[in-house]
């Protein structure tokens, strides 16, 4: 079969849970096309250069220095975010015009679908956790609307003992039908290594805030005992070693899964992706939610309230209490095969 395969790019978690659906796929015999924009396209045509790729940007979202002022942000910009989905939309349209696919998968892209064919979302975010309830009530009608263009939304996440939350369980307005629970998606495997990396500090996601977090942690980085790894999250190639700490600007990602593998605890933003692969890779993991973004902020309160993670505010971290913190959690028991996330996948859209 030919599949179009969207993949949102806001950061590039939704490119690296999407990759091991992609290949297997590709595996099998179908012809997987791909639709994605900035650095998450980049990242795809690395990993598999043999594919068709075509770039039609997708949410022009810009993040604040300010936390509070994101919210604000979406609201006021509202209206241009919809225009452009619309937009795009049509491009996309236009292009399954031509290319004819037999069925399309999109990772939390609402504007890749096609009614009148077989077509599929991926997201966790059904329900935005915002602190009004009135909006968040208003993020799951929307997302009931979206919904009708798609034949399923499959959620990578455990339909019990969830790693989201009230993110995507317990959503109204959407029929439970519709929703398919897969497991997590990573493109990480659990390689059962030695624990001698101490502390892996990973510093990520938009600027400004990533700069911001980078210089919180550099401040604080000789408060750490042990053996400890950065990675600045961009890409000019700088790799230094002074005392008990290395840094790297950018680590490929077997490179990144084997440190992950070898670390005794991970700080790191609490993005989506990030948890689903410690939950594949085992571990304990402290969190500092980007400052902003909701769904981090949720993501990290609700793993603190299980007991699996520790979590601190960017404004007042502490890099030596949040690792000691996050040394006492219970950590992720590093169990989950993502070849089963994978298989229910494709059961659900082939």
């Amino acid at each position: 079969m030919k599949i179009a395969f969207g993949v949102c790019s806001l950061g590039i978690g939704h490119a690296t849970r999407s990759l091991p659906v992609i290949k297997k796929l590709v595996d099998e015999g179908h012809e997987v096309v791909i639709i994605s924009h900035d650095r998450a396209l980049s990242l795809l045509k690395r990993e598999l250069p043999d594919l068709k790729y075509y770039d039609i940007p997708d949410y022009p979202i810009q993040y604040t220095e300010k936390a509070h002022q994101f919210i604000p942000y979406i609201i006021a910009n509202s209206h241009r975010i919809i225009k452009s989905m619309i937009e795009y939309h049509r491009v996309f349209l236009s292009l399954d015009s031509r290319e004819n696919f037999d069925i399309i998968v999109s990772d939390s892209r609402y504007d890749i679908f096609n009614r009148f064919k077989p077509s599929f979302l991926i997201m966790h975010q059904l329900r935005i956790m915002l602190k009004s309830s009135v909006m968040r009530g208003g993020t799951m009608i929307y997302n009931s609307y979206m919904s009708k263009f798609f034949r399923k939304i499959i959620v990578p996440d455990f339909q019990n003992n969830s790693l989201s939350g009230q993110m995507s369980h317990n959503v109204r307005f959407i029929p439970n039908e519709k929703i398919e629970y897969v497991g997590p998606l990573s493109s990480f495997k659990n390689r059962n290594l030695d624990r001698d990396i101490d502390v892996l500090i990973s510093i990520s996601g938009p600027e400004p805030q990533r700069t911001l977090f980078e210089k919180i942690v550099l401040s604080q980085i000789e408060d750490i005992n042990g053996h400890v790894i950065v990675t600045l999250g961009r890409p000019e190639g700088i790799h230094s070693e002074e005392k008990n700490v290395e840094i790297y600007s950018f680590l490929p990602s077997e490179k990144r899964e084997e440190i992950m593998n070898r670390a005794k605890v991970v700080i790191s933003r609490s993005g989506y992706s990030t948890i689903m692969d410690l939950a594949v890779v085992g571990g304990k993991a402290g969190f500092v939610p980007t400052p902003g973004q909701p769904e981090q902020r949720y993501l990290a309160q609700h793993l603190k309230d299980m007991g699996i993670t520790a979590s601190m505010s960017q404004d007042q971290m502490n890099l030596r209490e949040l690792v000691n913190d996050a040394l006492k959690m219970k950590g992720f028991d590093g169990k989950h095969r993502v070849e089963e996330s994978v298989e229910r996948v494709l059961e659900v859209i082939l």
